[in-house]
């Protein structure tokens, strides 16, 4: 069986940085977990913007800068230097979902596509549906454990959508 393995935006901002809380540093442990006993592909997203991040429409309804490239908070912890080093792929995203991830899912058939990262309910979900569209025979999962959200509510929103659309939640 063919497997991939998307960690989605495990950045120190989002982790204990300036969008950071409490739950994304526990589950640090588990995505590392995921990455050890992973047989298959290893791809990445990183959340990326530039210092006109406030004059984008996401700046606008979120006016925090985060995730600015090439700075200590646009990086993943040091733990992570190994796996990103033997990637298959890093996807650099300037929106919450990655169409290059996409794009890479309609020409890189896997049977089955598996997510962790940060935020649970918007990135993790976009790229989710976005791997969904592109790769509609794959089997899709997510590991509950290896996601977060700073909203509980609307994590079990997105969990309840996930699961309408097919998606199995571990």
């Amino acid at each position: 069986m063919t497997k991939l393995l998307v960690v989605v935006d495990y950045q120190n901002d989002f982790i204990d940085g300036s969008l950071g809380f409490e739950k994304a540093t526990k589950i640090k442990e588990n995505i590392l977990a995921l990455l050890k006993n992973h047989q298959g592909d290893i791809v990445f997203t990183f959340d990326t913007h530039d210092e006109n991040y406030l004059k984008t429409q996401e700046g606008k309804k979120l006016p925090i800068y985060h995730c600015i490239r090439d700075t200590l908070g646009w990086q993943m912890p040091s733990d992570f230097d190994m796996y990103l080093k033997n990637a298959k792929k890093i996807f650099y995203k300037n929106a919450f979902g990655s169409l290059e991830l996409a794009n890479f899912l309609k020409q890189n058939y896997y049977e089955s596509i598996e997510f962790c990262g940060l935020v649970s309910h918007i990135c993790v979900f976009s790229n989710i549906i976005l791997a969904q569209s592109a790769s509609i025979n794959s089997k899709i999962i997510l590991h509950k454990n290896a996601t977060a959200s700073f909203s509980k509510s609307l994590e079990n929103s997105a969990y309840e959508i996930l699961q309408a659309y097919g998606v199995e939640l571990l």
